[in-house]
């Protein structure tokens, strides 16, 4: 019997950048099953009618916010409308001023060429670790799917937890590349946005050019990085302490 198929990228009237993760095979012959997982840029700029087909028709369960505190209060109140499991776990991904390593950081981040490098570094960290590790571990549970995770633009925080449970479940390279550099048709229109709010503007007008971009170079980096430190991606969750329990919840939750 031949499996349904559906549109991996989700035109919302507001929400940008939202896909379906479904339809990647992986190295069973199994696949990610379509409809139970989403990423996405920011959703505070949804609109009624975009609330009413992520509960109608994808049955939207849970929203994994990968924003910091500060971002995080931004979302409007149309987002409550959604009656979601609403779960804030930040991931820093470029320097915090509020940081004590931040003059550091900056300098280090402005020296990199692309944004492969800075996801090698953060890997590394152990917040980080522990952040993409709690992220995983509500994806696994089958009562909060389907869910969606996003941060701003779903590139750099969104790209590197998606690439993660994609590399755990064991997808290929190429699609793993390929879901990410998906995002960089919205790059235009996230940067217009972004540069239209006062808020935001000074911000994302001082980041690096790489930065800005969804470039395949850049996951390819850092895959190759994961596989030359870890041996592979299950080796790095391996590597932070989790035991296999946390793969096959992932497995049997996400995969038909």
């Amino acid at each position: 019997m031949k499996k349904r198929t559906y549109s991996r990228q989700i035109e919302l009237e507001k929400g940008l950048n939202f896909r379906d993760m479904g339809g990647y095979y992986i190295n069973s012959g199994r696949m990610v099953a379509w409809r139970r997982l989403f990423r996405s840029g920011e959703l505070r700029h949804i609109t009624g009618n975009d609330i009413i087909r992520l509960k109608e028709e994808f049955h939207l369960k849970t929203i994994i916010d990968l924003r910091n505190q500060i971002q995080g209060t931004r979302l409007t109140g149309s987002v409550d409308e959604l009656e979601v499991k609403y779960c804030n776990i930040p991931l820093n991904i470029f320097p915090m001023n509020n940081s004590k390593d931040y003059e550091k950081e900056r300098q280090l981040f402005w020296s990199f060429s692309n944004s492969g490098e800075v996801y090698r570094y953060r890997i590394r960290q152990p917040e980080f670790a522990r952040g993409i590790i709690s992220a995983l571990q509500i994806i696994a549970e089958p009562e909060n799917l389907p869910l969606v995770f996003h941060c701003n633009a779903g590139k750099d925080r969104t790209g590197v937890l998606a690439a993660v449970i994609l590399g755990v479940l064991g997808a290929a390279d190429e699609d793993i590349i390929r879901d990410y550099v998906l995002t960089d048709a919205y790059m235009e229109e996230f940067i217009d946005r972004w540069n239209k709010d006062p808020t935001t503007a000074e911000v994302h007008q001082n980041l690096p050019e790489y930065q800005l971009k969804a470039a395949p170079e850049s996951m390819a980096l850092f895959l190759s990085a994961v596989k030359q430190e870890y041996g592979s991606m299950a080796g790095w969750l391996q590597a932070q302490g989790t035991d296999g329990n946390l793969v096959k919840s992932l497995e049997k939750a996400l995969l038909v």
